[in-house]
């Protein structure tokens, strides 16, 4: 008896160090899979992994060895065949997409950018120039929000904003564990 209750506490440990192993392994393919266009925010960088699919996770469903967990979202590579490995921004017409940090951290790129400005009339040029979708601005802050239909969309708008006069910064909004990061 004594030696069945030393017994389930190690075999129990043996299979937390096995799921960790194999979240891992995950970790790593999406890390090997992010050859998309890359972004900066601050002083870390960001590359999409366009043959990743985010999907939000149902409130009693687990993530299996195949899936990166990033709050409440759920990463999974498709399988090879499936997309070419090209250099695409992400799938067209996605609302979020994966990337991976530099770091390794994974990350949810949203198809929302945060644009930060010297004064109110570029954030309102950058609006017209990129044809988004203003969701916040605030002229104390000199910040604003635009939304796109996709993530490519973002991404290709986020070039045309950042040479604008006038913008200090613009990036996707990401999330990263349950909270957005502006």
């Amino acid at each position: 008896m004594k030696t069945q209750a030393l017994l389930v506490p190690i075999l129990l440990a043996a299979a937390g160090i096995a799921s960790a192993q194999t979240g891992d392994n995950a970790r790593r393919e999406l890390q090997q899979a992010a050859t998309g266009d890359s972004f900066s925010i601050g002083d870390t960088r960001f590359t999409l992994a366009p043959q990743a699919q985010v999907s939000a996770l149902k409130t009693a469903q687990a993530v299996d060895a195949q899936q990166v967990q990033v709050g409440k979202y759920q990463i999974r590579l498709q399988p090879s065949g499936a997309k070419s490995a090209s250099k695409t921004v992400a799938p067209a017409k996605q609302k979020m997409a994966a990337a991976i940090a530099d770091t390794g951290k994974p990350v949810v790129v949203t198809s929302t950018l945060n644009v930060y400005v010297a004064d109110a009339s570029a954030l309102d040029a950058a609006v017209r120039a990129s044809g988004g979708k203003l969701t916040y601005s605030s002229k104390v802050g000199g910040n604003g929000r635009i939304e796109f239909g996709s993530v490519q969309d973002a991404m290709s708008a986020m070039r045309k904003i950042q040479a604008l006069a006038g913008v200090k910064e613009a990036s996707p909004a990401i999330i990263e564990e349950e909270n957005v990061l502006y």
